[in-house]
């Protein structure tokens, strides 16, 4: 649980620096900052399903993402522009390229927390050939 809070302050520390102080390099400024989104995503997801696969918290994950990024058609997160929460967490016009950002975030997420994760309390002690049998 810890390690999750830390990797999501973490996340949203540099996602929000990456934002506020842009430096002109494209990768930077914008690529991060929606990559870092739903890695926040999956953090987030991650801290109430913490006993579920990577897999699991990575489609629903994705899942928030797109819906997030289908919303933004209706336009109302742009009709409610001048509240500060709605312009930082939901944006205001939907980008199909935003898409790919949020797979590429959610899956590199998905592969630091499955290469983290611990082994299960059951398994220590168990060779790694009979793990999971």
């Amino acid at each position: 649980m810890i390690r999750l809070l830390l990797a999501l302050a973490v996340t949203v520390a540099l996602g929000l620096v990456s934002r506020l102080y842009p430096t002109g390099w494209f990768l930077w400024d914008r690529v991060l900052g929606e990559v870092l989104y739903a890695v926040a995503a999956y953090i987030a997801w991650g801290l109430l399903f913490i006993r579920k696969s990577p897999l699991f918290i990575a489609v629903i994950a994705f899942a928030s993402c797109l819906a997030v990024e289908l919303f933004k058609l209706t336009g109302i997160p742009a009709e409610n522009q001048r509240v500060f929460l709605v312009r930082w967490f939901l944006g205001m016009t939907f980008s199909v390229v935003n898409l790919g950002y949020y797979l590429t975030g959610v899956v590199l997420a998905a592969f630091a927390d499955r290469a983290t994760r611990g082994s299960k309390p059951s398994e220590k002690g168990t060779p790694p050939a009979l793990q999971g049998a």
